[in-house]
């Protein structure tokens, strides 16, 4: 037989502190005998019923075992209060006087003889009262554990005045904040990189230089740009080349396409190349 805890595999989990209740899971006092495996309230049902043999429940061991449980939950759980596990102390009272009635000899025949006053170690019923006289000494500890805790008063808690972190807004206004910080985040990041990728009116002139000087002839509106604000830089370059002299342009239509040539070209040779030019 083996009476132990369903927790006992070691290390025990950390048991938190009760005011009363059922006790946490994991923490049940389990007897596991070897036609039985349940509570206190269970083995003394099957004993009163008669199914489970009251020799096949040794008291002493049980007690033991009850005890070292009650021992380990106290050690593991300090604060906690002693309604948990003191209810477990009657269950085991019943079982063990119940098995005391049963082993009790039954009333006999006047002309029977006396049984004697023989006593064993090994005997049911003295066993049964070492088991009462554990159990009592359990209940009167913890009795006094009780009572000497009635009269504790819980302290007020001391407001030390820390500075203390703000809370993260929910709902609308952390939406807020969040798309708030985003926008700074990417504005921080997308500023510098505009400033150093910008492509200056210098840049622009080079380019079209080196266009004019490798095509000869070429139309404005081929020469690649990321966006409007570049395509405006180039065409404030072509302005600054033709007054430098650069090359020569030449727009046959309103919004038609805008031919540029190299200054060495006569004006014949963009007369002889309208808009339609291939793409260079």
């Amino acid at each position: 037989m083996t009476a132990v805890p369903e927790a006992a595999a070691p290390p025990a989990p950390a048991v938190p502190a009760h005011a009363g209740g059922p006790l946490p899971d994991g923490w049940a006092f389990t007897v596991r005998l070897d036609g039985y495996a349940g509570d206190l309230a269970g083995l003394a049902s099957r004993l009163r019923a008669g199914t489970l043999p009251p020799a096949a429940v040794p008291l002493l061991q049980l007690t033991r075992d009850l005890l070292a449980w009650v021992e380990r939950f106290t050690a593991d759980a300090p604060g906690t209060s002693a309604d948990v596990h003191v209810e477990l102390l009657p269950a085991l009272a019943g079982v063990i006087a119940l098995k005391a009635r049963l082993l009790l000899p039954q009333p006999e025949a006047p002309d029977d003889p006396d049984p004697g006053d023989d006593w064993t170690h090994d005997d049911p019923v003295l066993e049964g009262v070492q088991a009462l006289q554990h159990l009592d000494e359990l209940v009167q500890l913890l009795a006094g554990r009780r009572q000497a805790r009635q009269g504790l008063i819980p302290a007020a808690r001391l407001d030390l005045n820390l500075p203390r972190r703000a809370a993260r807004a929910s709902g609308p206004q952390g939406l807020a904040r969040l798309v708030k910080a985003a926008r700074n985040a990417v504005r921080d990041v997308q500023v510098p990189l505009l400033s150093v990728e910008r492509l200056t009116l210098q840049d622009a002139l080079g380019a079209l230089r080196a266009f004019v000087g490798r095509l000869r002839v070429f139309r404005f509106g081929a020469v690649p740009a990321q966006d409007w604000a570049e395509r405006s830089t180039y065409f404030a370059a072509l302005l600054e080349g033709v007054k430098a002299g650069d090359f020569v342009v030449e727009q046959l239509e309103t919004y038609g396409d805008i031919v540029v040539a190299r200054t060495d070209v006569a004006a014949a040779h963009l007369a002889a190349h309208p808009p339609g030019l291939p793409d260079a």
